[in-house]
């Protein structure tokens, strides 16, 4: 992610300011799109010294949200931006609670590859788990991709891949619940790898959400809670 750029201005503090903020999402997104590759692959290959790490990194990422929110709303009060520039500090601001939260679905997959490699899980529906990995990060990398080209088709093309990744989600958790009625010793561990497939979903709902943030700066419109198609009718 290295092309996302504000209007420039007379004030050169003004526009280091943007800059910086520029920086640290991008650099934010980098770090969250590596936590989700590493928590992934730590239950795949249990790999407990991978997992401890990204349980440690998260407060990092904590941290950077903090910082970012706070810089955002110093150039708010101190700016008072107006326009294509509010919208996209509102856009930065909304993009890393999202990101935030990825962050914290990363640890959760982690956590349980700790306790599935203390219990020696077998490793059922690790081939299926590994394909939904596979799908959210490919989402999730195009879409920090659009975040930061300030791409709406690519946006858009994003967003409405989230539905392949509710399908595959289901399909892997229906498989596991099966997996628990015919195997009750297993029913913890398999309860495990569950959570950590809800972990998937939900970060493929909060890269959707960053895809709506891309289409409202560069579009202007709030296309939250309304459908793919309709969107694009309506604004593409």
């Amino acid at each position: 992610m290295d092309h996302l750029e504000f209007n420039k201005h007379t004030s050169n503090t003004y526009n280091e300011e943007l800059e910086d903020i520029r920086n640290m999402l991008l650099n934010m997104g980098g770090m969250v799109e590596k936590q989700v590759q590493k928590a992934i692959q730590s239950l795949l290959q249990g790999n407990a010294k991978l997992a401890k790490k990204v349980i440690k990194k998260d407060l990092g990422i904590n941290a950077m949200e903090v910082k970012i929110d706070e810089e955002c709303t110093q150039i708010i009060a101190k700016r008072q931006p107006a326009a294509s520039d509010l919208r996209l500090i509102i856009a930065v601001i909304k993009s890393i609670t999202d990101l935030e939260r990825i962050g914290d679905e990363a640890e959760k997959i982690a956590k349980s590859a700790l306790y599935l490699i203390t219990e020696e899980y077998s490793g059922e529906y690790f081939v299926e788990f590994e394909k939904l990995g596979n799908l959210v990060i490919k989402n999730l990398t195009m879409a920090l991709n659009a975040l930061a080209r300030l791409d709406a088709e690519e946006a858009l093309k994003v967003a409405k891949n989230d539905d392949l990744v509710d399908s595959e989600f289901e399909k892997l958790n229906n498989e596991i619940i099966t997996y628990m009625s015919a195997n009750p010793v297993e029913l913890q561990k398999a309860v495990r790898l569950s959570w950590s497939s809800k972990a998937l979903e939900k970060i493929g709902d909060h890269t959707k959400n960053i895809c709506e943030y891309v289409i409202y700066l560069v579009k202007g419109k709030d296309v939250r809670h309304i459908d793919i198609e309709t969107i694009k009718e309506e604004y593409f």
